[in-house]
């Protein structure tokens, strides 16, 4: 990943992926250049009318409309909206309803920003160059468990004829293994969807603790899927120890923001 400043405002972004004619990505921190926080999470608990304000401001800094960024109110399922002219002409609470409980959009849109909101869960962003078709996934382990990476790949191929050995991949900021400690129930439902315990999980030698690594997890999904596994870039960085730039739900509670991924081609 490499670090741009505008308007005021820091955004990590993708190498791969900004290596694509064409393609803008983008994840926002915590908070502004004077040290304001910057929580974009409408739906996290949050004063709707300071969310807004900061919404606005990233969409300026984006230069973008902001009925233009699209993103929805994620349940931590794995279903997948398609992004068409219908719903973008829909009223904003139409549109804000038709997109609960969807945790992955996709797009063949140009001129607009599909994004993720997240505080340690896992945002997946995805690039077809052959079929200028892009997708934003939320992951949190639940997502992860139901393979919402599988289903969007899917819906990709499905609606749009994408071959996911032609897919660019990028997974951004999340909780690290090594913060990740979960109890054995959830290492039971990974076990049971199928995800190999040697690659997604270590266990605390002393404690027996287990720690799973969603980023890992999602990165098999993709690779199953049929994508490259050079056209995969993994950023490696941990919300938790990183909550000075991120937000982070283990670090700084469930009451905090979140920062957004997005994606889209110009």
């Amino acid at each position: 990943m490499f670090v741009t400043e505008n308007k005021g405002l820091t955004f990590y972004r993708f190498d791969n992926l900004s290596r694509q004619a064409g393609v803008d990505t983008f994840v926002t921190t915590r908070t502004t250049a004077t040290g304001d926080d910057f929580n974009l999470g409408l739906y996290s608990g949050a004063d709707v009318p300071v969310v807004e304000a900061n919404l606005a401001r990233l969409c300026k800094a984006l230069d973008l409309p902001r009925k233009h960024l699209v993103f929805p109110q994620q349940t931590h399922g794995n279903a997948v909206a398609v992004i068409d002219e219908k719903l973008l002409s829909m009223p904003r609470h139409e549109q804000q309803a038709a997109l609960y409980g969807k945790d992955a959009l996709v797009t063949d849109m140009p001129g607009i920003a599909l994004a993720i909101a997240t505080a340690d869960c896992v945002p997946v962003l995805l690039y077809d160059p052959e079929t200028r078709t892009i997708a934003a996934i939320h992951a949190g382990w639940r997502g992860t468990v139901a393979k919402i990476v599988s289903a969007t790949v899917a819906t990709m191929t499905r609606c749009y004829g994408t071959d996911p050995t032609r897919l660019y991949a990028a997974i951004a900021p999340c909780i690290g293994v090594a913060s990740y400690e979960v109890g054995d129930e959830v290492v039971a439902r990974f076990t049971e969807a199928g995800f190999d315990d040697k690659s997604i999980m270590v266990r605390n030698a002393v404690t027996g603790k287990a720690y799973i690594d969603l980023a890992a997890a999602n990165a098999d999904l993709l690779l199953q899927c049929g994508v490259e596994l050079s056209h995969i870039e993994v950023c490696g960085i941990n919300t938790f120890t990183a909550c000075d730039t991120f937000y982070s739900v283990r670090a700084l509670g469930a009451t905090t923001g979140r920062f957004l991924t997005g994606i889209r081609m110009r």
